[in-house]
């Protein structure tokens, strides 16, 4: 369970619903805004070269009930 969810309780009991909501909105924006700096987040690109997975070793990994399909 992420650690910001305990606090959610008693927030909305203080400030309410809408502005809590609000707040945590906010405090995505500012945690966002401080990681888009790191020049490995900024430069992060996307990888070119296609990955397969290797198949299951299992018989019935993937196959229907009774494997006939």
């Amino acid at each position: 369970m992420p650690l910001a969810t305990a606090p959610a309780g008693p927030a909305e009991a203080v400030f309410g619903r809408t502005a809590s909501l609000w707040g945590c909105a906010g405090l995505v924006v500012a945690v966002t805004g401080l990681v888009l700096p790191v020049p490995e987040v900024r430069t992060l690109t996307r990888r070119t070269t296609r990955t397969t997975l290797p198949r299951p070793s299992s018989a019935d990994a993937e196959s229907p009930v009774g494997g006939l399909g």
